[in-house]
């Protein structure tokens, strides 16, 4: 990765939004009822940054509101519209902020590449918050090195959101350093034979060693606590009252919140305000939220990328999807970059270090 101003060429020249990243003049719904009426007066700094480099932005697609995965039994499954309109070439590429792994997963099962860039190297200004410290916005793409390219163009620092890193550019490219390919063996094992021996055959590329991810079997339980904890307060600000859709048969400001919420948000919008106002009370806050927090830095202090440039994992173990977020759990914690495809037909998820996404585009112009 270097510093230096980037470019793009024509074959990067349409882009799509996902329906959460706000474009002045357009309706920014974020797959909510609750936003039904909201037009974004702004641009976010990903969009000024695609206009400023001559790209197109062709539309915006539907989501999941907020981006929030469908866990409970007898929802309709994910909508994962980006991914589709590029797999369909709708666009060269959309933009996403994938919190849960939803389109990460869609990506590799559609045969399109998805790109989750380090936490704090794109702007997330302009985008509808749903969990601010893993809110990241990636993209979908056919080609991973023109998603590079689209990456760059997107990436360095803006003053407009606190929690970036300082550099004003990214040019990410391939590396000559023999890479060293973490595989977690017993997680593999939960994926059935058929992915072990894809991700088996990809890393023999490579130089390749078996690792233990520390405290795997509790990543989705402290990922679904501290996003439900941030969720909830991201959520609050839909009230009735500035903007979005607002409840008419209320008789006092009380009502009018309740009334609003009960009938604009969704199931899993709930869920997840009610889980994250449970996590933050005084009387679970010690012993869930705290000590989520706490297994957080220790997830993170637990990786060893001084032994391995690249961590291998299955796109899927399981057809549950509340299992399949351990998976996906890691790269959001930690504020790590990843990149999900498929490869020989099965799905891959390769994550790296802090601002080592050289490491996974050298990954995959070598098999």
């Amino acid at each position: 990765m270097t510093n230096s101003k980037p470019s793009v060429t024509a074959s990067v020249s349409i882009a799509i939004l996902d329906g959460n990243i706000m474009r002045r003049g357009y309706p920014a719904k974020a797959g909510s009822k609750i936003l039904a009426n909201f037009v974004s007066p702004l641009d976010a700094s990903v969009v000024r940054r695609l206009t400023e480099n001559n790209i197109d932005i062709s539309g915006m697609t539907a989501m999941n509101e907020f981006g929030l995965p469908s866990f409970i039994s007898g929802m309709s499954g994910d909508i994962y519209d980006s991914v589709r309109a590029v797999a369909a070439n709708n666009a060269s590429f959309a933009l996403c902020n994938d919190v849960f792994g939803t389109y990460r997963r869609q990506a590799a099962e559609e045969g399109v590449y998805y790109l989750h860039p380090t936490y704090g190297t794109v702007s997330r200004y302009g985008l509808i918050p749903t969990v601010c410290s893993m809110d990241q916005i990636g993209l979908a793409c056919k080609n991973p090195a023109d998603g590079f390219k689209v990456l760059s163009i997107i990436s360095g620092n803006d003053p407009k959101d606190g929690a970036m890193f300082p550099e004003k550019h990214y040019v990410y490219t391939k590396t000559d350093k023999q890479l060293t390919v973490g595989v977690p063996t017993a997680i593999l094992k939960q994926a059935g034979e058929c992915a072990q021996e894809s991700i088996a055959r990809f890393s023999s590329a490579f130089n390749s060693t078996n690792i233990e991810l520390k405290y795997f079997d509790v990543y989705k339980q402290v990922m679904y606590i501290l996003a439900c904890a941030e969720a909830s307060s991201n959520l609050m600000r839909y009230d009735g009252i500035k903007f979005g859709y607002r409840a008419s048969d209320f008789n006092n400001l009380n009502d009018l919140y309740i009334k609003t919420r009960t009938k604009a948000l969704g199931l899993e919008a709930k869920l997840a305000a009610i889980m994250g106002f449970m996590v933050l009370s005084q009387e679970y806050y010690v012993p869930l939220y705290e000590k989520a927090m706490k297994m957080r830095r220790l997830i993170k202090e637990s990786l060893r990328f001084n032994e391995y440039d690249v961590i291998a994992l299955p796109a899927k173990i399981s057809d549950d999807p509340y299992e399949n977020l351990s998976l996906y759990a890691l790269a959001p914690l930690a504020g790590l970059p990843s990149i999900s495809f498929s490869f020989e037909g099965y799905g891959i998820q390769l994550i790296a270090d802090v601002k080592r996404e050289s490491a996974l585009l050298t990954a995959l112009e070598r098999v």
